[in-house]
């Protein structure tokens, strides 16, 4: 939900769509001209690499792109714990392969552009 700050320094939390029911219709064209514009100078971004330590479909952690060293520590920390789990539950009964592995811990590759890298995967803290 969007934060918005008046001139007397107030802020109101409102939805994407209650804000665009409050515009008038010259605001609603500067509005979709200015998110073309914004939406645009992003996708033509460089991107940028966001390293994805996930397991059987749930992601345990997101790190920078410099940080590979941290994604690959935290692959090893839980590897062989969910390995061993799923290793003893296939010499029970046998499944698909595939299964197999896509239960095992993995690091995924998200390539995002610098907008999204510094506004949705790693935002600044403001305290």
């Amino acid at each position: 939900m969007a934060e918005i700050k008046c001139h007397m320094g107030h802020t109101q939390h409102v939805s994407t769509t209650d804000w665009v029911a409050a515009l008038t219709l010259d605001q609603l064209r500067f509005a979709r001209d200015a998110m073309d514009e914004k939406i645009k100078a992003a996708e033509a971004q460089p991107k940028r690499i966001v390293w994805r330590v996930c397991r059987g479909g749930v992601c345990d952690g997101n790190y920078r792109e410099d940080q590979y060293e941290k994604a690959a520590d935290h692959l090893l920390r839980i590897f062989k714990d969910k390995f061993m789990e799923e290793a003893a539950d296939y010499v029970k009964k046998p499944y698909g392969t595939e299964t197999f592995r896509r239960e095992l811990p993995s690091i995924e590759i998200e390539r995002v552009t610098q907008f999204e890298y510094d506004t949705e995967w790693f935002p600044a803290k403001t305290e």
